[in-house]
């Protein structure tokens, strides 16, 4: 059953990608619209727009470039973004999305200095690290429930890439998170967020950026972007992005290298027919710096240790974290007529990984001293494997307007046997590691896990009915057939179900936005994580169901929203055993609001706070119910602003405050961690050379005051980064 799906949806995604491979491509022809220029409204897929000699040429109100991925501002320093590129909304103004999405500019990111997606996700509302060090690959949950890294992290609104590897940002021209529930478009996914990452493309004007960097850690390398479109009617474009750096931490003996060489290619040979083709290929080696598991309740209540130095290692020396990942997905549109398209896309995403677990348990909280638990597991192999085709086009009845999408989605989410390697454990210190060789440990004995194949496939439809101008009415339902293979036993499990989604948007004026939306799934509950005793346990999946009511309000250049959200999905956690389980419901609820753009032509700012109530319901555990679920801060912000004085015209200088709130550390609520702030400061200059080049200067400063603090809330505590100082240059021709 697996080999015959398999081999299927290989076919299948190959002979996608043969279309994009047999040609020579080129970047999209998308109109890129002017700072100030104004969106158009979404029209189901994108649609094509006449060639004309002249590049000015202006496509009908009703019409769309087929290719068009999105609204680029080559040299835009907004902070806000007009339309969403993720889920079923694609190319729609966010102010008609009918539900929660953050959109992290590249303008955003060059200011804070990102080089992770840590420093990307801090700015989003409500998203904080879970699970595993933010060191070597971080995790995070949104409202309250994990982000799944094998399912709700997305390359270009479609490919599921797998983050159990870092996801590299030299080559994204912007992040967008989507909130809550996403089963319509994207199936199996938990009702957190999509991550969804959009490449960069080539733009009309060429593009030729060398940049350096470095670190007050130890870090230091280059790249380089080049963008170019070409051709007689420019209908050929590439963009090509290549990085290298060496890694230094703050971790004492944590150190390594990544790499990153990526590929962005575009082919319009005719009005009604584009192609796609997005590669990227990464690599990153480090260490494990190690965690430290809760200890044991002692009449009821948990003591966890004082927070250890930010250097201190725990692991042996030199115990290997080393991730490779591959990315490629295929895309061809066609334009049938008038407002109908037709698109088939698909693509693989692999991730190769060689990781130590490290964590000490058992400690002493007075004494720092505990046992150093050791595993290896050298060869973790994850695919996916994802086909898509779409039709979508419009049609009137009296005067409502239908905006139709009909699609088809299979994803094949597989997992090959491991075999995990378990040495004898030692003493080790967490206040003063003692520092061992991970050469010179003894081993113990082996684990083997079998891999499994899921193979999530879906059909769907929506419909966006307009009318009166100020009403959007939207419905649409999802037929899910969901099975899981598990090589062990040669087990499987099969889940059938419709679900469906509805919302209403409502324009009391062009600035202004009002939305209700209700959406149901089925997700999967995931596998049970490295720390469990049931580790790399697939679960069956659950039911999730979310209402959201927002509004939204643009005053002039920044976008102000609001929103509340409530989430009733199936609970997993680790019980008092250790064994990860599905038992009971997690109801979480709470309020967002962010403010994103220029509040004045010399002020951009993005901020964004979060009230989250999650509790546990439903575990036919009188002790349990009512608790908070682990890892979930009531309270969170985030706001970061940078001021670009009139008499410095070419200088930034920004400012940045990140809080976390108390979270639970145990089911029973036993534990909590405590909240923390961190501050960021930094600059950039941009300097115009006579010859027409620009040199662009950065320095940013992250967690400036050296804060103490945990990154997460789980079963394993993992300290967060300290203070640290990037810097850049580049340097554009």
């Amino acid at each position: 059953m697996r080999q015959s799906f398999v081999s299927g949806l290989q076919v299948s995604t190959l002979f996608i990608m043969c279309g994009a491979f047999s040609v020579p491509v080129r970047a999209s022809e998308a109109r890129r619209a002017d700072q100030n220029a104004s969106v158009p409204q979404y029209k189901g897929q994108q649609l094509p727009q006449k060639h004309s000699t002249s590049r000015e040429s202006n496509p009908s109100s009703s019409e769309r470039q087929l290719d068009e991925s999105i609204e680029v501002k080559g040299q835009s320093r907004k902070f806000n973004a007009d339309v969403v590129q993720i889920g079923t909304f694609r190319n729609q103004s966010i102010m008609d999305t009918p539900m929660t999405v953050t959109v992290l500019t590249r303008a955003l990111l060059d200011a804070q200095g990102a080089q992770t997606v840590t420093d990307a996700m801090r700015n989003v509302a409500g998203v904080v690290s879970s699970s595993t060090s933010p060191i070597t690959t971080p995790n995070f949950m949104a409202r309250g429930v994990q982000i799944q890294a094998r399912t709700n992290y997305r390359l270009n609104g479609t490919l599921p890439i797998i983050a159990l590897s870092p996801i590299m940002l030299e080559n994204k021209e912007r992040v967008e998170v989507l909130k809550g529930v996403s089963a319509l478009y994207y199936g199996f996914t938990t009702p957190s967020a999509i991550a969804n990452f959009v490449t960069k493309r080539a733009t009309p004007q060429p593009v030729t950026v060398v940049s350096l960097t470095g670190d007050s850690v130890g870090s230091y390398g280059g790249g380089i972007d080049i963008g170019r479109e070409f051709g007689a009617r420019k209908q050929f474009g590439a963009r090509a992005n290549g990085y290298a750096s060496n890694m230094g931490t703050t971790v004492n003996g944590i150190s390594g290298n990544r790499w990153l060489v990526s590929g962005a290619f575009d082919w319009r040979p005719t009005d009604k027919l584009s192609l796609k083709l997005d590669i990227e290929n990464s690599k990153e080696e480090t260490y494990e710096p190690g965690g430290i598991t809760i200890p044991t309740a002692v009449n009821g209540r948990i003591t966890l240790p004082r927070i250890p130095s930010l250097h201190n290692r725990y692991a042996a020396r030199d115990a290997p974290y080393n991730a490779w990942a591959t990315n490629v997905l295929g895309r061809v549109d066609y334009s049938i007529w008038k407002d109908w398209a037709f698109r088939v896309e698909g693509g693989i995403a692999r991730t190769r990984r060689q990781r130590s677990i490290s964590n000490v348990s058992n400690v002493n909280v007075v004494t720092g001293w505990g046992t150093n638990t050791t595993t290896y597991t050298g060869d973790q192999n994850y695919y996916n494997l994802n086909v898509r085709t779409e039709l979508s086009g419009s049609v009137k009845t009296g005067p409502i307007r239908h905006e139709l999408l009909f699609g088809y989605n299979r994803n094949a989410q597989i997992q090959d046997d491991q075999n995990r390697t378990n040495y004898k454990s030692f003493r080790q210190n967490i206040y003063n590691p003692v520092d061992i060789d991970f050469n010179a440990l003894s081993v113990s004995g082996s684990t083997y896990t079998y891999g499994s194949t899921n193979t999530d496939t879906g059909y769907y439809m929506m419909d966006r009915a307009s009318f009166a101008k100020y009403f959007t009415l939207i419905g649409g339902a999802r037929y899910e057939n969901y099975t899981t293979y598990i090589n062990q036993n040669k087990n499987t499990y099969t889940v059938k179900k419709v679900t469906p989604i509805g919302g209403l948007v409502i324009r009391p004026t062009k600035q202004s936005s009002l939305y209700g939306s209700y959406i149901q799934g089925l997700e999967s509950a995931g596998t049970a994580p490295d720390s469990a005793a049931n580790a790399g346990t697939v679960l069956a999946p659950v039911v999730s169901s979310q209402y959201e009511f927002g509004g939204r309000y643009k005053l002039k250049n920044a976008l102000i929203s609001v929103a509340y959200f409530h989430i009733d999905r199936g609970l997993s956690y680790a019980n008092p055993d250790n064994v990860y389980v599905v038992n009971g419901r997690a109801i979480h609820k709470g309020v967002e609001i962010s403010m994103q753009g220029s509040i004045t032509h010399e002020l951009s700012v993005s901020v964004s706070g979060t009230w989250t109530h999650a509790v546990q319901a439903q575990t036919g555990n009188v002790a349990q119910n009512g608790k908070s679920v682990i890892g979930v801060p009531d309270y969170a912000l985030s706001a970061f602003g940078e001021y670009r004085p009139d008499f410095i015209p070419n200088l930034g200088l920004n400012a940045g405050v990140y809080y976390v709130g108390k979270r639970s550390a145990d089911s029973l609520q036993r534990a909590s961690v405590s909240d923390y702030v961190t501050l960021s400061l930094g600059g950039n200059y941009r300097l115009h050379l006579v010859s027409g080049q620009t040199i662009t200067f950065r320095a940013n400063g992250n967690n400036v005051t050296n804060t103490r603090y945990w990154s997460n809330a789980d079963t394993v505590l993992f300290v967060g980064s300290g203070a640290t100082a990037n810097f850049s240059t580049s340097f554009s021709f």
